[in-house]
């Protein structure tokens, strides 16, 4: 077993101002063998290490489209630039490239309005905690060095006749729970139902609450529709005391073959 002792989406900084680059490895990958690709939710969250970077804020919001497959890719190239936004909070796009085409597109507002009261509405259901659950089976695409292999993944509820499914996950090396692995947790979406497996992503909107200490993060995913051959709907992210983490949506286009659970 292969596990990344350094956080894998972590970007450096490229040639000219704004632009980032992200060295891809290993743990940042999915897919089978011989045809790696960098993950959705690994490249958002390398997208929002960057934008943070730039502006010096934290993430508010992010969303990102798949415009086009990053099989084999060796780094991607992100080019941040503000667009709007006032004194507290920023508008901010991205672009990511590999091997100079354009491959995602985000659009992102980072900042704070202080000084403000939180208050927190959402709820997390009563599920089992994690040490009451049994490991989520394997990814088909999983191996014990990529991006699957870094998590461990444990489900609290599963009912694919409603579209709902609550499932814990933490990350094995300890990572700290933070905007950007906040994000790389909400691309999992599609791993929610047996007939969204294989399918792939579209877009993934991201909406950050607040980190927390490394652990344990339920994720509850409830699917809207299926239609069009497209699956809809969204996600809470909760901390193991219950606190709201981010909230997060997508669409993805289901398997042309459907696989086995």
């Amino acid at each position: 077993m292969s596990i990344a002792r350094f956080p894998f989406w972590r970007v450096v900084p490229g040639e000219r101002s704004g632009e980032y680059i992200l060295p891809v490895t290993r743990p940042a990958t999915v897919g089978p063998e011989g045809a790696p690709h960098v993950m959705g939710g690994a490249s958002l969250a390398a997208a929002v290490d960057a934008l943070q970077l730039e502006s010096d804020q934290p993430l508010l919001w992010a969303q990102v489209q798949f415009l086009a497959p990053t099989q084999h890719a060796e780094e991607l190239v992100i080019t941040c630039d503000q667009y709007g936004g006032g004194q507290s909070v920023g508008q901010w796009f991205a672009d990511i490239r590999s091997n100079g085409r354009l491959v995602q597109r985000i659009n992102a507002a980072l900042g704070a309005r202080e000084p403000s009261e939180q208050r927190i509405f959402a709820v997390m259901p009563d599920v089992p905690g994690p040490d009451a659950c049994e490991g989520k089976p394997p990814d088909h695409n999983g191996f014990d060095d990529n991006l699957v292999g870094q998590m461990e993944r444990r489900t609290a509820v599963e009912n694919p006749d409603r579209g709902y499914e609550a499932v814990w996950s933490r990350s094995k090396a300890g990572f700290a729970i933070d905007a950007c692995w906040l994000a790389m947790v909400s691309d999992f979406f599609l791993g929610a139902h047996p007939a969204t497996r294989g399918g792939s992503s579209l877009d993934d909107m991201f909406r950050f609450i607040q980190g927390a200490e490394p652990g344990w993060v339920l994720s509850v995913t409830e699917l809207a529709a299926f239609d069009r051959g497209a699956v809809s709907g969204q996600a809470r992210h909760f901390a193991e005391d219950g606190r709201l983490l981010a909230i997060s949506s997508q669409t993805g286009v289901l398997p042309r073959i459907p696989r086995a659970p």
